[in-house]
């Protein structure tokens, strides 16, 4: 006996049982019974979201033996043909082997001729946007004006491409994603009328996997009964197709909480030996990330497509990363989806992504960073500098980065800022600049100060350094030996950089105006930005820690 595949065994009969799309189906089956229906339909939306199966539908009550109703019987002559395919009335056309001109105007000769059976001749066109130019041109005048007793519904998944001029000539319907929960009911009443015993997690796992596609998630789901048997759980699920679940998610989540890089890499390495898909695994991390962040902005039990059973672990998650850093992680792991997806060598990418995730620093209390600044600038040394944190301390701490090691604190220079002193000192200063802005340094490396007054100091690069000198004078680049001026000797004037002259005759070019550009920091401070041009401190925050500034609301 040939196995007839659930998508075809239960495919709706009548419009009531068309899942998701109620929107759809009421206003057809209203516009039936008052005698309103239209020539020609448009039927857009995502695959396996019914379109197809409601134009038959359509056809099966314009020609149903006991009349024009809303809903066909299902059991007459012409009901029966047109369910099984073999109706002549019903002309299903594919526009992705049939786009030419000639296709349409055989299509055009063939409309003139009454309908065999039935009332209507119907002509279902799959995939139009498919059709080309000339085609869609030689379609418009049939269109508008089809012979009596023909309609037309031209269904598609790309609405977008389809001329103007022809969707002004029809009624247009947009099917929506089927919900996730209602792919999931209707998977359950399908199981138990075919004596199956579906997992509820591994119910929820194909549900997810469908994208919103009942016909994908039958497939799938009669994929899997070919090669579970007739009990499916998650276990089975997971070594035909690789679905990961909520558990693997939360897992990573808790690994990227502890900042565990070594254990996200062997995590990518486990989802390879599982015959895990990475694609599909990336598209589910940033779905875990997105539910992760409704919990943690509180709509998360009301919004977030997760069985209930997780909840209390998603709330977890989300209370140990918080919402600014499951925000940036977001973030993050969206901009990389594409480099990810034309990647060669994707579990590579995934490894480097999960690492950056899990070294990705923490906000910082922008009140902690404001006391350290002035704590360097007064020649006091970090607290999380010289040594644990104290209990109770938010974790990744509000000071700076530690220093590397042999790098010395220098300590305050005595007496006032010379050129002499500074002199003195400038390999010195330039390895504390080391420590904050490598770049910043290897180009100090090759200027020599010239002149130190009270209001200002100024270094000169050597002639053809033009690249070095452009560097050094962007908005901010400096900030880092202003900071070691400023420890040493309290200096609190202006630093300029200038070409040196090729040749003792040459007079020195006076130095260019800077131009205030403003960094990305400044860009991402956003509401804050006037704030941080009339606060020389909090710039050098911004600047220290690479940080973006974020406004949190004070808690009730």
């Amino acid at each position: 006996m040939t196995h007839l595949p659930l998508a075809l065994k239960y495919r709706p009969a009548t419009f009531a049982d068309v899942i998701g799309q109620e929107h759809v189906t009421r206003t057809l089956s209203n516009a039936l019974e008052r005698g309103r229906t239209a020539h020609a339909y448009l039927f857009a939306g995502p695959r396996g979201s019914g379109k197809t199966t409601t134009a038959r539908l359509l056809a099966k009550a314009l020609n149903c033996d006991r009349g024009v109703t809303g809903e066909p019987c299902g059991e007459c002559e012409n009901c029966v043909a047109i369910a099984a395919g073999r109706s002549l009335d019903v002309i299903e056309i594919d526009a992705a082997s049939n786009r030419g001109i000639d296709d349409i105007k055989e299509l055009r000769e063939a409309v003139k001729y009454a309908p065999a059976q039935g009332r209507y001749k119907v002509y279902i066109v799959d995939e139009v946007h498919q059709l080309s130019k000339d085609a869609f041109n030689a379609l418009l005048k049939t269109l508008e004006e089809p012979p009596r007793g023909v309609v037309f519904v031209l269904a598609t998944t790309e609405p977008h491409k389809i001329l103007p001029t022809i969707l002004s000539r029809c009624q247009r319907f947009d099917f929506r994603p089927i919900p996730l929960d209602a792919i999931r009911k209707r998977l359950a009443d399908i199981a138990r009328l075919e004596g199956f015993a579906l997992d509820e997690r591994a119910e929820f796992a194909i549900a997810k996997k469908a994208d919103g596609s009942l016909r994908d998630a039958l497939s799938l789901l009669d994929q899997v009964v070919a090669f579970g048997g007739d009990s499916i759980d998650l276990p089975t699920l997971r070594r035909l197709i690789g679905v990961p679940d909520e558990e693997r998610y939360l897992e990573l989540t808790e690994l990227l909480a502890s900042g565990d890089a070594a254990a996200a890499m062997r995590f990518v390495r486990e989802l390879r030996a599982g015959g895990y898909d990475l694609e599909s695994f990336y598209a589910g991390l940033l779905e875990h990330l997105r539910d992760c962040l409704l919990f943690a902005v509180g709509d998360g039990a009301r919004l977030a497509e997760v069985p209930e059973r997780y909840h209390g672990a998603y709330s977890a998650a989300a209370s140990s990363l918080g919402a600014e850093g499951l925000l940036r992680m977001l973030t993050l792991a969206t901009e990389e989806e594409q480099s990810f997806r034309r990647s060669s060598q994707q579990d590579l990418v995934l490894e480097v992504l999960l690492v950056r995730l899990a070294m990705l620093d923490r906000t910082v209390d922008l009140d902690a960073a404001l006391r350290t600044v002035e704590a360097g600038r007064g020649g006091g040394r970090p607290a999380s500098a010289a040594g644990p944190a104290a209990p109770g301390a938010p974790a990744g701490g509000a000071g700076p980065p530690p220093r590397p090691e042999g790098t010395k604190q220098r300590a305050k220079a005595a007496g006032p800022l010379t050129l002499e002193a500074l002199l003195a000192a400038w390999d010195e200063v330039v390895e504390e600049v080391l420590a904050a802005r490598p770049t910043v340094a290897a180009s100090l490396k090759e200027a020599r100060p010239e002149s130190c007054h009270d209001d200002g100091v100024t270094l000169t690069l050597p002639h053809g350094a033009e690249f070095k000198l452009e560097q050094l004078s962007a908005r901010g680049m400096l900030d880092p030996l202003a900071g070691v001026l400023a420890r040493r000797w309290g200096f609190t004037g202006r630093i300029r950089v200038e070409a040196a002259a090729s040749s003792p005759e040459t007079v020195a070019e006076p130095a260019k105006p800077r131009v205030h550009r403003p960094s990305v920091r400044e860009i991402e401070a956003g509401t804050i930005d006037d704030r941080l041009k009339g606060d020389p401190l909090l710039r050098q925050v911004v600047d220290l820690f690479d940080a973006s500034v974020v406004r949190v609301r004070p808690s009730s």
